[in-house]
């Protein structure tokens, strides 16, 4: 049973692109009535879908119209998966109702996945680092915190306002004065999020220093097992996006001492989140004055890099993908415990985002064709990149997508590097300019899938994976809001 957001639906391209998932009967239980938006031409049977019939958001309500329909179903639930992370707090419910594997529904860590606060001094009660933050309620109560840092909030001194439930960026944002920060807390506190969510607080975190990393697993009652930890290419996107702009990902050396020391830390913070089962994509910044790594987000679902050749590249590397090991955890206990702990790469990969920096009609692709002849080429997934079509600046839908992979590190960051380079140089793509196509606010590659937008209101889909005991087997990233500070999900 998947947990999906309808205008998110991935869930026929998941099970096309992993065998194990092809034995059972798929149910997607989803979140709101919202009209489902397919990821792809991917094509796999639906055995059946569920719909909670509000467009408001409540894990709780959600739980007691569908627990009924799934313990009538006729046979057991074998699994449920959630996809997105407005799906986490339903998943577990579910979980919980039908008796299969999942994480804390109840109790002090219920919400440690989901509510960004809880999240946080779930970690610092472990002791671990974790950020220092303040959870207001009103104007005043903001401004009397922002007023006692030292020093005050300003260019030098930033901070980060967070709505609690946020994903992909949405409702973070970075700032630098007293009259920006009233201006953010007026217009988001009593307001509703793009998720549904009545905001009655808001989070106010330190700004941290320092290069961010994801690290992805998957867990099975508490045993984690590491698959991918990546570098998040955040830079500069002068003159069209001022700050924290995604040009790509690196795929990190399991044996260098700090990946080690991040890859021990995002363990304990799974420990102390409640996560028991199931994939996560944790957000985690190096500290280099403290030499340590600091979560600032956990996201209990699988990461968005894999997708389109991104699965090819993690089998390549590290012999597993993702969301083939969350199957593997949740529905094959001796694959899950074949896999490593730690992953052992046996290439280096890379993902690039080539984010053209005008609008115009684009007229040609001549660094896709560099790229091809690159030693390290591995595949390129071009989304809405058309010739004769329109082409928008920085819009983050990944109009072009590049992923190498090569044993030879260096090779690939030399690759990685002279893309770049084109990209910056307004070389990769050809675009005449055209009058009256606005440039938009660029988004972020999130951790849903790359190039699609996350829906107004978020919906939930529940992969019900039902087994299928004598049945043949079935055939087959971000979203800005005008924010500066984002992190990937």
């Amino acid at each position: 049973m998947f947990v999906v957001d309808p205008i998110w639906d991935c869930v026929e391209s998941y099970v096309a692109n992993v065998p194990l998932l092809q034995k059972y009967k798929i149910i997607k239980v989803m979140i709101n009535p919202g009209k489902s938006n397919l990821c792809g031409s991917d094509h796999a049977d639906i055995y059946m879908n569920i719909t909670y019939n509000s467009f408001t958001p409540n894990d709780v309500l959600a739980a007691e119209e569908v627990c009924p329909k799934l313990r009538s179903l006729g046979f057991p639930v074998s699994a449920v998966i959630g996809t997105f992370d407005t799906a986490g707090a339903l998943q577990d419910r579910l979980a919980a109702c039908v008796g299969v594997r999942g994480n804390p529904s109840e109790g002090p860590l219920a919400h440690a996945r989901f509510d960004k606060w809880a999240m946080s001094e779930a970690v610092r009660k472990a002791g671990l680092r974790s950020v220092t933050e303040k959870l207001v309620a009103t104007w005043s109560e903001a401004k009397e915190y922002l007023e006692s840092l030292n020093p005050p909030v300003s260019h030098a001194r930033p901070v980060i306002f967070k709505i609690l439930k946020g994903s992909s960026g949405i409702g973070v944002t970075k700032v630098y004065s007293l009259g920006q920060a009233e201006a953010i807390f007026s217009g988001a506190v009593g307001s509703t999020s793009r998720f549904g969510e009545s905001i009655g607080s808001m989070l106010i975190q330190e700004f941290l220093q320092g290069k961010e990393y994801v690290v992805d697993s998957v867990s099975r009652d508490g045993v984690h097992k590491i698959v991918t930890v990546w570098y998040e290419d955040l830079r500069s996107g002068e003159p069209n996006y001022p700050d924290n702009l995604y040009y790509g990902f690196k795929m990190l050396d399991p044996k260098d001492w700090k990946t080690k020391v991040i890859m021990e830390y995002a363990n304990k913070v799974l420990d102390a989140t409640g996560i028991r089962n199931g994939a996560s994509d944790l957000e985690i910044f190096w500290l280099e004055e403290e030499g340590a790594p600091c979560v600032v987000d956990v996201n209990a679902r699988w990461t968005a890099l894999m997708w389109h050749y991104g699965l090819d590249l993690e089998r390549a590397s590290t012999g597993y993908d993702q969301i083939t090991a969350t199957a593997n955890a949740y529905l094959d206990g001796d694959a899950f415990n074949e896999m490593p702990l730690f992953p052992s790469i046996s290439q280096f990969g890379a993902v690039v985002f080539a984010q053209p920096h005008h609008t115009g009609i684009l007229t040609g692709m001549p660094g896709l064709a560099v790229t091809k002849k690159l030693p390290s080429y591995f595949g390129s997934y071009v989304e809405t990149a058309v010739v004769g079509k329109p082409i928008r600046a920085i819009d983050g839908g990944h109009q072009c997508s590049i992923v190498l992979a090569n044993r030879d590190k260096a090779v690939v960051d030399a690759d990685y590097d002279r893309i770049v380079a084109l990209v910056d140089a307004n070389a990769f793509y050809d675009i005449t300019p055209s009058t009256g196509y606005a440039s938009l606010t660029s988004l972020r590659p999130s951790g849903g899938l790359p190039g699609h937008l996350l829906p107004a209101i978020a919906t939930l889909a529940v992969l019900a994976v039902a087994a299928v005991v004598a049945l043949a087997a079935m055939s087959r990233r971000n979203v800005r809001s005008g924010t500066e500070y984002l992190i990937i999900e």
